[in-house]
């Protein structure tokens, strides 16, 4: 399958997608091969000697009430795809030596606390695979738009909603492996076990875990001063994926501030938030879904060509291999740990590992034949925008999705592009 097929598979796929689905816009990115060469199933993958092979379409609009055209560049909302971050920063700590993957909640925050003294016995491992028995947030407040740099740590030690905060169970006490310098994996009875882990997503959770992330960051390696956990990110994950145009500090972008206070014409090459009205028309989120408070779980701003640079990243990175701007950004060994079972997602058939989840996809190839592959990768929903980003280590493979319409079928439409790419290369 040469580079002129991929194109013209994943042109189809767009304009097929944009006929079956009331979008105001649709951004799809594709990269094969570039981080493991030679050693992919894919012939497209085979035939690239300095990079990835990558796709970047875009259909719709930008704001679909002034019929803006959304350009491949544009960049979006990216919701809770920002955990992967999150995680990643948490594991970086891990790698360092700073954080232990079984040391509790109460020792890493001993200031931090809640009614229910349950979470006493929240470990930092429970908090990455949604198993600390934590519920959710109930009200985001996208209205507030916070931006001051204690707005994190005020929402985390003050606000009631994490103070009183009830635990749906006791913390599972499955133990776990913590991270060494040296190689480890699971045994074979940890690998099993977990399974039984009750799972419950919790953004709360992760905003904890990016105030850890700000409190931990100047015991860093060379780290002489704590940072903002949005600083943290930029310097330590954004910077070394080469993720140019991404932000965790929406509010920085250029025109945004004028447009959440006053409600000035969107920014542009930024995607507007749209839902769908009570007569299915489209019309516009008369909010952004940002407000500082919410950073660790939602407040990623990017674009498809970062996205795929960060899926890049960490499958170069699983490899021994380095990021497209120098060294990798966790060791090979460190995926090992991150990428295995630590509990069962209800009703869908995934996995969740450390902050990322897994699933299982099967593709029928033109030989009759099916094949099943593991992908690895986390979906986005918040007002206004969803935002689905996988990658598949088998075939280096990353595939993003990203729409600017509450409740799009982001998901489903990975999905059937992973199908639609693979059942072809194959």
């Amino acid at each position: 399958m040469d580079r002129k097929i991929i194109f013209e598979t994943c042109n189809d796929f767009l304009d097929e997608i944009m006929n079956l689905n009331d979008l105001p816009g649709l951004a799809i990115g594709v990269s094969i091969g570039g981080t493991s060469l030679g050693q992919t199933k894919t012939a497209a993958a085979k035939e690239i000697t300095d990079g990835p092979l990558e796709f970047l379409g875009v259909r719709g609009y930008r704001d679909y009430m002034t019929r803006t055209p959304l350009e491949a560049d544009d960049i979006f909302h990216c919701a809770s795809v920002s955990k992967l971050f999150t995680s990643s920063a948490i594991m970086l700590l891990v790698e360092a030596g700073v954080l232990h993957l079984e040391d509790r909640l109460c020792d890493i925050l001993p200031d931090f606390h809640i009614a229910d003294k349950r979470y006493e016995d929240i470990k930092l491992w429970n908090m990455l695979t949604h198993t600390s028995g934590l519920g959710d947030v109930d009200d985001y407040r996208w209205y507030d738009c916070e931006t001051d740099e204690d707005s994190l740590r005020r929402y985390v030690y003050e606000s009631e909603e994490v103070i009183n905060q009830p635990m749906l169970w006791e913390p599972q006490a499955q133990p776990m492996l913590q991270l060494q310098p040296e190689q480890q994996t699971l045994s074979a009875a940890d690998a099993e076990s977990p399974t039984q882990n009750r799972f419950r997503y919790s953004n709360i959770v992760y905003e904890i875990l990016g105030q850890i992330v700000s409190e931990y960051s100047d015991r860093m390696p060379g780290g002489n001063s704590r940072l903002s956990y949005e600083d943290f990110i930029a310097e330590y994950l954004l910077k070394p994926a080469g993720m140019t145009n991404s932000t965790m500090k929406t509010f920085e972008r250029p025109g945004f501030a004028d447009f959440a206070a006053e409600d000035c014409p969107f920014p542009a090459c930024m995607a507007s938030p749209h839902e769908k009205k009570s007569d299915r028309s489209i019309g516009p989120v008369k909010y952004y879904p940002y407000t500082r408070q919410h950073a660790p779980s939602s407040t990623l701003t990017s674009n498809l060509r970062d996205l795929l640079r960060w899926g890049n990243a960490h499958l170069a990175s699983s490899r021994s291999g380095d990021t497209s701007c120098g060294g990798p950004l966790l060791k090979p060994e460190t995926y090992q740990a991150i990428w295995k079972q630590y509990a069962v997602v209800p009703n869908n058939g995934e996995q969740m590992g450390l902050g990322w989840f897994m699933r299982k996809q099967t593709v029928s190839a033109g030989d009759g034949i099916q094949h099943t592959y593991q992908l690895l990768g986390h979906e986005g929903t918040d007002d206004g925008f969803r935002a689905s980003f996988w990658i598949c280590p088998e075939l280096d493979l990353v595939t993003v999705v990203l729409s600017n319409l509450s409740g799009a079928p982001v998901k489903k439409i990975n999905k059937r592009l992973f199908d639609t790419l693979v059942s072809g290369i194959l």
